[in-house]
């Protein structure tokens, strides 16, 4: 005799930094509502906030490098295969989110970058030769640049730059997670990295484990803030790990936060969101007003809620 067997679909859930994060979840909700996939959601989700000309730490056209040209960093994870896909520093692309995932889809590699980043999205088709600044980005970068004596000295430029990134603290990535009905996870990330970061400069948002983690077994992570304390600490993947280890969402990311902080240098603001293959969803961050916006199965619309602040303590 044989048993049939029933089988339930998982409960989906998408969670994404920030408040523009409302726009991320609400459009991978409706995929995710449909049957979509997990990793479509995360795809589509960024594509809507990089396209956002609100939005000026994401997308082309938002605030530039030192130089005034605008490098973009994204990557993207599928938590089923346990493959990636990510750029770094890619230019005159509308959506570095599609070229992470064409890495992810089409390459044995993980990471692109730099000009050659950008002949790979262009041989696809992907990168544009006019784009439009997003409005109030090069105001913003002039306002920037006006307080650096950029290529006079590089030594107070250092000095300037270290300065700016304590007092900001914390730099807002569109990032997101999310689990789909069949129980698959997937996480990605898009930014224009840090304003007037160093030309080449590249943040947590490329880097496999530090801005994004994925794993079918455990859960899935993402990053925002100063992308060197992710990357130093593994952020997303060290979330990932706490969970692996028994850990629900909320407290592996108080966790992880608090060990960012182990060391002096590293300083500036840090977030992290995380999901795990039930669906719980848990955030933390060393500065207060850090926000994301959610949503699960049975909810009408997506939310928005502060993630639990960590005070640093530096040893």
């Amino acid at each position: 005799m044989k048993l049939k067997v029933r089988c339930r679909s998982m409960p989906y859930a998408a969670a994404a930094t920030w408040n523009f994060g409302l726009k991320a979840v609400s459009k991978a909700f409706d995929i995710l509502a449909s049957k979509g996939k997990a990793i479509d959601a995360v795809e589509e989700g960024i594509k809507a906030v990089e396209l956002d000309p609100d939005v000026l730490t994401v997308g082309l056209g938002g605030i530039p490098n030192l130089e005034g040209v605008c490098e973009l960093d994204a990557s993207i994870m599928d938590g089923y295969t346990l493959r990636a896909g990510a750029v770094g520093g890619v230019r005159n692309v509308l959506h570095p989110i599609t070229v992470a995932r064409r890495i992810l889809e089409m390459t044995p590699h993980i990471l692109l970058v730099g000009s050659e980043a950008t002949r790979f999205a262009s041989k696809l088709g992907l990168t544009v030769s006019e784009f439009t600044w997003k409005k109030g980005a090069l105001e913003r970068w002039k306002e920037l640049l006006s307080n650096i004596e950029a290529g006079v000295d590089l030594q107070p430029y250092m000095e300037k730059i270290k300065a700016y990134i304590e007092y900001y603290r914390l730099h807002e990535t569109i990032s997101i997670v999310a689990l789909d009905s069949y129980g698959n996870l997937a996480a990605g990330s898009s930014t224009t990295g840090l304003p007037l970061k160093i030309p080449g400069r590249v943040g947590d948002s490329a880097i496999i484990g530090a801005g994004v983690y994925a794993d079918n077994s455990v859960g899935a992570a993402c990053t925002t803030g100063v992308g060197e304390i992710a990357q130093i600490t593994l952020l997303s993947k060290s979330v990932c790990d706490l969970m692996r280890n028994g850990l629900e969402p909320q407290d592996a990311c108080e966790e992880a936060i608090k060990d960012a902080f182990r060391y002096k240098y590293y300083k500036g603001g840090i977030a992290v969101l995380a999901i795990n293959r039930l669906g719980e969803i848990g955030a933390a961050s060393s500065r207060r007003d850090f926000i994301y916006a959610y949503i699960v199965e049975g909810m009408d619309e997506p939310e928005v809620k502060p993630g639990v602040y960590i005070e640093p303590s530096y040893i």
